[in-house]
C-alpha cells in the first residue's frame, strides 16, 4: 500500500528544469439565482458533456445514529429512481445512450457525476437533473442498497491493513466524532426511506453545493440556459449542519492492539494532523514526503531497503476541514514487528531533529510538484480542481501560486514543522497481529489496550 507521491518520478523537475511556472487555467465562474454556483469550461475536442456536483453532505454529515446514510444517499439519488423517471427507466436510458450518472460520499463531500454524448445531452441533464433535487428513493432500491452496505460491513476485516488505520482513526478521534464514527449493522440496518428523504432535504440544496461543467456546447450562455431550465426549480434553504468539533489534542501515548492470527503484523502511527488551510501544510508536506513519502524516504530506506522489515511503509497527512491526521503506516512480521516499529518511531522524532539535506528537499518539491501537474491533464480536472478550491475554503489563486508555495520551502521551514506535528510521544499506536509471535511485548511502547475485531 502505497501514496500516490511514492509513485511519482524521482527526479525532480525542480533540480533538473529549474523553477517551474505552472498555473492551472481559470474557467468561468457563475451563480444562479437559487444560490448554486456554477464553473464552466468549454472544450470541444470530443462531443461530450461532463458534470460534476460537489455537495457538502459526506460521511462527516451523517445523521446520529444513522452512520452510512450520506453513503447510501449518494448511490440511490440515481439508483433509486426520482419524480419523474422509475430507477429502472433511468438505467435503461443511460445504457441505450451510452451515458453515466453516479455518485459516492467522502468524509466532507458527495460528488454526483454526469457524462453524456452531446447529442443527448438535453435528455441526460433532464434525468440528472431530477435524480439530483427530487430523488424518491424506491423502496425495493433502498432494500438492495442496504443489504449491500450490510455486506460491506461484514467483509470490512478481510484487508488487515485498512482496518489498522481506520481503527486506529476511530481510537485517535474517537468513535462519537464525526470523523471517527464507522458505519455499524444496527446504524445501516435502521436506514429507512424516510431518514434518505430527510438527509437528502437537509443537505442537497442548491446553496450548498457547486457544479463544474465541462464539454462541447455551444457557449456558456447557452450552457447556462440549460442549467437554468433543469435546476431553477432547486429551492436554496438554510443548511443546518452542525460544526465539526476539533480535532483532539492527545495528552501522550496511547497503544492499541487487536490480536489476530494474521502473517503480517500491521502497524499505524497515527497523530494530528492539520486542517485545509493552515499555511503549515507545505512544508510539512515537503517532510512528510521526505519521511515517508517514496521509493527515497527515510522510512522505505531505513526499514525496507537497508533492514528487509517491511515491503510496504509510508505516511501521508489526510487533512479534515476540522483537523486532519498525520499517519505513518506499515506491514512486517510479526516476529521483527518491534525493530519496524522502533524505526518508524525513531524516524519521526529526527523529523524535527535538523534541517533535512539539500538533496532530500530537492526530491521532496520535484515529487510533490510533479503530480500536481497532472491534476489538470482534462478539461475536466481542470474544472473540478477549481470548484474544489471554492469548496473546501482556499482563497482565491491558492492554485496558481502552490508551485511558488511549494518551492518557497526551506530546509529550516521544513524541519520546524517536522518538530511540531511529528511527536511519537503524542500518538495513537494500532497494532493488528498475533501477539504469540511478537519479538517483544508491545506493552514496551506504552500501556496496551487490547480490543475485540468487530
Amino acid at each position: 500500500m502505497m501514496t500516490a507521491a511514492a509513485y511519482a518520478a524521482d527526479h525532480p523537475v525542480l533540480s533538473r528544469f529549474g523553477a517551474l511556472d505552472f498555473k492551472p487555467g481559470k474557467p468561468e465562474r457563475y451563480v444562479l439565482d437559487n444560490g448554486l454556483t456554477v464553473y464552466i469550461l468549454r472544450d470541444n475536442t470530443l462531443p461530450i458533456v461532463h458534470i460534476s456536483a460537489f455537495i457538502r453532505a459526506g460521511n462527516a454529515h451523517d445523521l446520529p445514529g444513522k452512520a452510512g446514510i450520506a453513503q447510501m444517499t449518494s448511490y440511490l439519488v440515481k439508483d433509486g429512481g426520482s419524480a419523474r423517471y422509475k430507477a429502472d427507466e433511468i438505467d435503461r436510458e443511460l445504457e441505450y445512450l451510452g451515458a453515466s450518472i453516479s455518485g459516492d460520499a467522502f468524509s466532507e463531500e458527495t460528488r454526483l457525476e454526469m457524462t453524456a454524448l452531446k447529442k443527448d445531452l438535453g435528455k441526460i441533464l433532464d434525468i440528472y437533473s431530477d435524480v439530483v433535487m427530487n430523488p424518491v428513493f424506491e423502496e425495493e432500491k433502498v432494500k438492495t442498497a442496504r443489504e449491500a452496505e450490510l455486506e460491506v460491513i461484514r467483509r470490512r476485516n478481510d484487508k488487515p491493513d485498512e482496518s489498522a488505520v481506520r481503527e486506529a482513526k476511530r481510537m485517535f478521534y474517537g468513535p462519537a466524532h464525526p470523523y471517527g464514527v464507522r458505519t455499524e449493522l444496527d446504524t445501516v440496518g435502521s436506514i429507512t426511506r424516510a431518514d434518505l428523504l430527510a438527509f437528502h432535504g437537509a443537505f442537497y440544496r442548491p446553496n450548498n453545493a457547486i457544479l463544474a461543467v465541462s464539454g462541447d456546447f455551444q457557449s456558456d450562455e447557452a450552457m447556462l440556459k440549460m442549467l437554468r431550465e433543469k435546476f431553477g426549480g432547486w429551492k436554496k434553504a438554510e443548511v443546518g449542519a452542525p460544526a465539526i468539533p476539533p480535532a483532539p489534542e492527545l495528552a501522550g501515548r496511547r497503544v492499541y492492539l487487536i490480536d489476530k492470527k494474521v502473517t503480517q503484523a500491521f502497524l499505524v502511527v497515527m497523530q494530528k494532523g492539520t486542517d485545509y488551510l493552515t499555511p503549515d501544510n507545505y512544508p510539512l508536506a515537503v517532510m512528510t514526503d521526505i519521511v515517508g513519502g517514496g521509493f527515497q524516504s527515510r522510512l522505505f530506506r531505513e526499514v525496507r531497503t537497508n533492514r528487509g522489515l517491511a515491503y510496504s511503509v509510508y505516511s501521508a497527512n489526510a487533512r479534515r476541514k476540522s483537523g486532519g491526521f498525520l499517519f505513518s503506516s506499515c506491514g512486517t512480521k510479526p516476529e521483527t514487528y518491534s525493530q519496524a516499529l522502533s524505526e518508524i518511531l525513531k524516524q519521526l522524532e529526527l523529523a524535527g531533529a535538523a534541517p533535512p539535506a539539500t538533496d532530500e528537499i530537492s526530491r521532496s518539491k520535484g515529487s510533490i510538484v510533479n503530480p500536481f501537474v497532472f491534476k489538470f491533464s482534462t478539461p475536466h480536472k481542470l474544472v473540478s480542481e477549481r470548484a474544489l478550491e471554492e469548496f473546501y475554503g482556499f482563497k482565491p489563486g491558492h492554485l496558481d501560486g502552490f508551485v511558488a508555495d511549494v518551492s518557497a520551502v526551506s530546509a529550516g521551514s521544513a524541519m520546524k514543522a517536522g518538530k511540531k506535528y511529528f511527536d511519537p510521544s503524542r500518538a495513537v499506536i494500532f497494532v493488528i497481529g498475533d501477539k504469540s509471535k511478537f519479538d517483544r511485548p508491545l506493552s514496551d511502547f506504552g500501556p496496551v489496550t487490547e480490543l475485540k475485531e468487530d
